[in-house]
C-alpha cells in the first residue's frame, strides 16, 4: 500500500483506541485501583481481544473480497455507511454508562482473572468488529495480495492498541477523568434531546385535544 494509505489506516486506528471507552475505563480502573503491576496483564488481555476482534473481522474481509465486483461495490459503500454512523454513535453514546467508584465492578483480583476479564470485554465489543469489517472492506484491492495487506494491517494494529492501551493504563488518573467527563457531557446532552422531544410531543398532544 501506498505511503497515504497506510497513514490513513493507523491515524484512524489510533484515535478509535484513543477515544474514551469501557475498555479503557477497565484498564485504568484496574491500574488505579489494583496497582501499576496489574497492567501488563489487564494491557495483555485487552489487546488480545482486540486482536480477535480484529481478526474475525479480517477474515470475513477477506471472503468478500472473492464476491464479484459489483457486489465488492455495494459492501464498500455501506461500509462508508456505518463508518458515518459508527461515528455518531461514538459522540452520542455515553463513553461509561454511569459514573462508577473505582473499585466498581472490578471482581477480578489475581492476574489470570485480570487478564480474562479486560480479554472478554474487548472481544466481546461488536462495535469494534462492525467497524473493522467496514473500514477493512475499504482496503480491498484485486491487484494486491488480500491476505498480505490485511496481515500488515494486523501487525500495524497490535502495535496501535498495545501503545494506547499501555499509555491508558500508566495515566489511568487522566484516562478515568476523561472518560467520565465525556459521558457526563453526553448524558446532559442526550437529556436535553430527550426533553426537547417530549415536550414536543406532550406540546402536539394538547393540540390533538383541543382540535
Amino acid at each position: 500500500m501506498s505511503a497515504q494509505v497506510w497513514l490513513v489506516f493507523c491515524t484512524a486506528c489510533a484515535i478509535l483506541f484513543a477515544l474514551p471507552s469501557p475498555i479503557a475505563f477497565k484498564v485504568a480502573n484496574y491500574a488505579a485501583v489494583r496497582g501499576k503491576r496489574t497492567m501488563i496483564a489487564s494491557v495483555s488481555g485487552a489487546t488480545l481481544g482486540v486482536m480477535t476482534t480484529f481478526t474475525a473481522a479480517a477474515i470475513v474481509v477477506a471472503g468478500a473480497s472473492y464476491v464479484p465486483s459489483s457486489f465488492l461495490d455495494v459492501i464498500q459503500w455501506a461500509g462508508i455507511g456505518w463508518l458515518m454512523l459508527f461515528g455518531l454513535w461514538t459522540i452520542a453514546t455515553p463513553a461509561a454508562r454511569e459514573s462508577q467508584a473505582e473499585n466498581d465492578n472490578l471482581r477480578a483480583r489475581t492476574l489470570g482473572a485480570i487478564f480474562i476479564d479486560c480479554f472478554v470485554l474487548a472481544a466481546l465489543r461488536l462495535r469494534y468488529f462492525a467497524f473493522f469489517i467496514a473500514f477493512l472492506s475499504q482496503f480491498i484491492n484485486r491487484s494486491r495480495d488480500v491476505v498480505e495487506t490485511l496481515t500488515q494491517m494486523q501487525a500495524a494494529t497490535l502495535v496501535l492498541s498495545l501503545l494506547c492501551l499501555t499509555l491508558q493504563a500508566t495515566f489511568a488518573r487522566s484516562t478515568i477523568a476523561m472518560v467520565r467527563r465525556a459521558s457526563v457531557t453526553k448524558k446532559v446532552r442526550n437529556n436535553r434531546g430527550t426533553r426537547f422531544i417530549t415536550g414536543r410531543a406532550v406540546s402536539a398532544g394538547y393540540r390533538r385535544i383541543a382540535a
